[in-house]
C-alpha cells in the first residue's frame, strides 16, 4: 500500500493500464469459455459479430478505465478515499455494502440511460449488440464510462471500505459484467428456489435487457427491479426453461 501511495504518476498510469488490460484479456478469455463449455445453455442463437468501431470502442475503455483508476488512487492518496486495514468480516460486510450502494445507484443511471433523449446520444451504441459477445461489456459509449467511473469513487468517498471489500467489489464487478455478455446461462434454474440467491441478477437477467431495454436495468441484484416495477415480467420462467 506504502508503495503504491509513492508511485508517481507515470508510474500508477502506467500500473493502471497494464492491470486494466489484463482484466479485459481474462474477462474476454472466461466468457469465451463460458460459451464453449455452456453452449448448450445458450440465450441467444449466436454471438454478436465483431465490427472494428466495437473493437477500438473495448480498448478505448481500457484507457479510460486506467485513467479512472488513476483518479481513484489521487483521491485514496489525498485522503479524500479512505481504505481500511484488510478484515475478512469487514471485508465481506464492506463488499455486500458496495454491491447494494453501486447497484441502487447504477439502477438510476441506467434508467436515465434510458431516457430518448440521453439514449440515443450515448446509450444506443451499447444496444448495438443485442445478443452480445465477448467484448460487450466493453462496448461502451466514453461517457458511460465516465459515469460509472464517477459513480464508484463517489460511493468510495462517502463510504469508508477495507482493501479486502474493495478487491472482492471490483472482482465480482466483472465477473457481473462478463456473466451477463456471456450468451449463455450457466447458473441453474433451481437457484430461484434459493430465498437470497434467487435475486441475483443472472445471465438470463441482463441479456433480457439487451432484447427488451425497458426491462432489467439492475446490474448485480433483481432487487430495484422487483421494488420499482421494471422486472421483465417474463424473466423467471425464462430463467427457469434453462434452455435457449
Amino acid at each position: 500500500m506504502q508503495g503504491l501511495k509513492a508511485a508517481s504518476i507515470p508510474e500508477i498510469s502506467a500500473f493502471f493500464l497494464v492491470l486494466n488490460g489484463v482484466i479485459f484479456v481474462s474477462s474476454v478469455a472466461f466468457c469465451w469459455t463460458l460459451g464453449r463449455i455452456f453452449h448448450r445453455k445458450r440465450i441467444f442463437d449466436r454471438w454478436e459479430p465483431l465490427r472494428p468501431v466495437e473493437l477500438a470502442a473495448a480498448f478505448g475503455s481500457i484507457v479510460l478505465n486506467a485513467g479512472i483508476s488513476v483518479v481513484g488512487w489521487a483521491l485514496w492518496r489525498d485522503g479524500w478515499i479512505r481504505i481500511r486495514q484488510p478484515e475478512i468480516l469487514h471485508g465481506i460486510l464492506d463488499c455486500l455494502l458496495m454491491i447494494l450502494a453501486m447497484d441502487l445507484g447504477m439502477y438510476f443511471l441506467h434508467r436515465l440511460a434510458h431516457v430518448p433523449s440521453v439514449y440515443r446520444l450515448f446509450h444506443n451504441f451499447h444496444h448495438r449488440h443485442e445478443t452480445t459477445n465477448p467484448i460487450s461489456l466493453f462496448v461502451l459509449h466514453p461517457l458511460e464510462i465516465l459515469g460509472f467511473g464517477g459513480l464508484m469513487i463517489v460511493v468510495l468517498m462517502i463510504l469508508p471500505i477495507s482493501l479486502g471489500g474493495l478487491i472482492g467489489f471490483l472482482t465480482l464487478n466483472v465477473l457481473f459484467g462478463t456473466l451477463g455478455h456471456s450468451g449463455v446461462e450457466p447458473f441453474p434454474s433451481a437457484l430461484k428456489s434459493v430465498p437470497l440467491l434467487r435475486l441475483v441478477g443472472t445471465s438470463t437477467f441482463h441479456a433480457e435487457h439487451h432484447e427488451h431495454p425497458r426491462y432489467n436495468f439492475g446490474f448485480y441484484t433483481l432487487i430495484w427491479d422487483k421494488l420499482f416495477g421494471t422486472l421483465d415480467p417474463a424473466y423467471e420462467a425464462r430463467f427457469s426453461r434453462d434452455v435457449r
